[in-house]
């Protein structure tokens, strides 16, 4: 199940960020990697644009389903994978991800 929000909390404990998962602010250097993998497109169309982030997203989200299968929870980012994490354009700061359905 996937969570319907999904909050950054930095080490002070204060919110970074909180969005829905198909909103996730996603590395544009990865998407271009990605796009340049799957389509040889250094200078990705909006079709093939679309297709990467929701490829990556897909990922993030079988990542969270499978370490969270409720929904909810917490974890903590340096027990994100790497292939996973490095996807996420997210904050150094950022030490948790909470999830809520």
């Amino acid at each position: 199940m996937q969570p319907k929000k999904i909050t950054f909390i930095n080490q002070n404990g204060r919110t970074e960020l909180w969005c829905k998962l198909n909103s996730l602010p996603l590395k544009e250097e990865k998407i271009i990697e990605k796009s340049i993998e799957l389509f040889n497109d250094p200078e990705p169309c909006i079709i093939h644009r679309s297709f990467v982030i929701k490829k990556m997203l897909m990922e993030i989200s079988e990542y969270l389903e499978e370490v969270l299968p409720e929904g909810k929870g917490q974890i903590m980012c340096d027990k994100i994978p790497n292939s996973v994490r490095e996807l996420m354009c997210i904050s150094n700061d950022v030490l948790i991800l909470q999830l809520d359905l």
